[in-house]
Formats: C-alpha cells, structure tokens, sequence
C-alpha cells in the first residue's frame, strides 16, 4: 500500500509544481482580459467607456446591441432578430395613421432609440424646450365645462430613469379653480440637444379624489420607452414618437414650420416652431403646439377642427426679471406688459402695439 502511494504523491508535487510556474508566466494582456469580460460588467450595464454599450460583441464595431453577452453567431452586422447600426441609430420607424384613426394616409413615425450613453449632465436648455428650475408657466383655456388654467413648474428634483437624472416638472390643471390634474413629469436632454420625454406619473381628480392613474409610465417599465418631445434640430417634415407604451401612450409629433407669430396675452412672438401632436390611440388628440424660443417653451395650443385653444399668460421665472431674461425691453408706454418682442417706442396712439391686445384683453 505505501508502495502504491509514494509515485502518486511524487506525481502531485510535480503537478503542482508546474501549475505554479505557468500561472506565473501567463502574459498580462491574457489577464486584463480575464478581467475585462463580460462577467466582470454584469454590475455595470451603463458602460461608456467604448464606442457601443456595456456588453458589445466585437464583430459589431461600434453598434449599440446592448443586450449583447456573447458574441454572434448570426453572419450579418446585427444581431438575428435586432437591428442594425443605422436602425439602431435611428431607432426604426413604424408606420401609422396620421390622424390615430388606424386608416388613410400614413406618416412614416422615428421611433428614437434610447441610450443612456447618449447623456451627459442633467441641464435641458434646448432653445425651445427650455426647463430652468423655479420657473412657472401658466396657460389658460376655455372649454365647454369652464375656464381651465394650467400651471407648469420646472422644479429642482431629479429623477434617476434607466441610468439618466431627468428634471422633474409639475403640472397641475384646474377647472372653475377645482383641481382636476396633478402630474409630474420626467424630461432629460441628450449630448446633441434633442429632449426626451421619459415618463410621466398623472393622476386625474374628482371632488379632491383620485379617479385615474391612466397614462402614467415610465421608461424602462414594462415595455415602456421613452421618445423625443423637442428635437435639437428640428426640420420640417420630422415625424417622430413621444412617448411610447403600447395602448397606453403613443403620442407622436410633426414638425410642420419654422417660422410662426403667434400672439397670446403673454406676447406676440415670431419664428415660432409649429408641430401637430397627435396619438395612434386616441383621435380626438390632433392638435398644433407653438414653441417659441423667447418663451423656452410651449406657448399656443389649437386644437384642430374645433376653436379651443390653451394660450400662454404669464411666465414667472423667480426672482429673475422675465422681460429681460427674455432680451427685450418693454415699451415706456406701456407699463407693465411684457411685449417682449418691442425694442422701440410705440408709434401707435393707444397702450398697446399695433396688431396687438393691449392689457385688459
């Protein structure tokens, strides 16, 4: 039995022996890799270091296929099933009616891609999209139920949507002074500009009671994605999605000119960018939204085949000055008012410019 034994011990020795002679000669690239793969970033799916995501497989330079672990065993650029770089890029697109009624003519919708490597710091300061915290926007409309008067207050909370900080905004709407609509929603702007909207928590009241949650999502939630509310360079023509959380929210915009006036108790305001906003669910939402930079934000709302509209009033933005934040000088003759868009004394006898309302309207 001992006779047995010892050649196995001597065996053992030498085993060991070797192992440890190798383990001390492998080279070190071989060892970085070890602890670059795949494993090793399982806590770390936000990885922007490379040109793609955390997880990309190496014969797909440069592609976002973020749910990559393993490399491909397709013969294309793409993953089998997943889209290539320039789908991926640009997100696809999705054919659907214009009008949300499901028939006649189609408008071709980008359906934008969402990437959290795409996002840098958590300020939003495209031109006409701009959220400024402590700044108030208030709008007025009249309906047939009575005057609705809808508040909009950019805070200074953030928050944390599949990896990105998104401003918080607050939207309260109310009918005859009762409230009728509390919602807070989620915005965060990408490293070229563009805004998008990630999400939204609404709740809908009755006599001081929530009856309805419906239309809130949240990008990354149940097969909920976030989509662009304002393009860092919008063309006309451009038609892309805003939300998307299928048959709940799939609200969608065109961009339909570049060069608007348009007048609200606020002001009159030109080069204003027109869009009509419309869902593929719901047909009665068809309507043209006005952003005007010197406002940062929406200004006029028409809702199309019907004569209601939702005009801005006033703009307070804090302790700031709002007439000069917006770079214009208000008219000596017209105390008061913010005809922001006036750089030279009124030539017209009454308090207000010609072609527009003076204070009382």
């Amino acid at each position: 039995m001992l006779m047995k034994t010892k050649p196995i011990l001597m065996f053992m020795a030498v085993a060991i022996l070797v192992g440890s002679i190798v383990s001390m000669t492998i080279p070190d690239v071989y060892a970085t890799q070890i602890g670059n793969s795949s494993i090793s970033n399982t806590n770390n799916t936000h990885d922007c270091t490379g040109n793609g995501s955390a997880g990309d497989d190496a014969d797909e330079p440069g592609d976002n296929d973020v749910n990559d672990e393993e490399e491909d065993t397709d013969t294309g650029n793409e993953d089998e099933g997943e889209a290539d770089d320039d789908e991926e890029r640009n997100g696809g697109t999705a054919s659907t009616s214009a009008d949300g009624s499901g028939g006649g003519a189609t408008d071709e919708i980008t359906h934008p891609k969402f990437d959290p490597c795409d996002f840098g710091n958590q300020i939003v300061d495209n031109p006409y999209f701009t959220l400024t915290p402590g700044t108030t926007y208030t709008y007025q409309s009249e309906t047939e139920e009575g005057t609705e008067e809808d508040i909009v207050l950019v805070t200074d909370e953030t928050k944390e949507i599949l990896g990105v900080t998104a401003t918080v905004v607050h939207d309260t709407v109310r009918l005859d002074g009762e409230l009728i609509e509390d919602t807070l929603d989620w915005f965060a702007q990408d490293k070229e500009g563009n805004v998008w909207y990630v999400g939204e928590d609404t709740k809908e009241y009755e006599n001081e009671e929530v009856v309805s949650t419906e239309g809130s999502w949240e990008a990354g939630v149940d097969g909920a994605e976030g989509g662009i509310i304002m393009e860092a360079d919008p063309q006309v023509g451009d038609t892309y999605r805003q939300e998307w959380y299928p048959a709940i929210a799939e609200d969608a915009a065109k961009v339909v000119s570049l060069n608007e006036k348009v007048k609200v108790p606020f002001g009159t305001f030109t080069n204003c960018l027109q869009t009509r906003e419309f869902s593929t669910l719901d047909p009665e939402l068809n309507e043209y939204k006005y952003y005007c930079t010197a406002v940062g934000g929406v200004t006029l709302e028409e809702v199309i085949d019907s004569e209601e509209t939702v005009k801005l009033i006033d703009v307070n933005a804090g302790e700031a000055n709002m007439t000069e934040q917006l770079g214009a000088a208000d008219d000596a003759d017209e105390p008061g008012e913010n005809d922001v868009n006036d750089e030279e004394e009124d030539t017209d006898t009454g308090n207000e410019d010609e072609g527009e309302a003076d204070e009382e309207d």
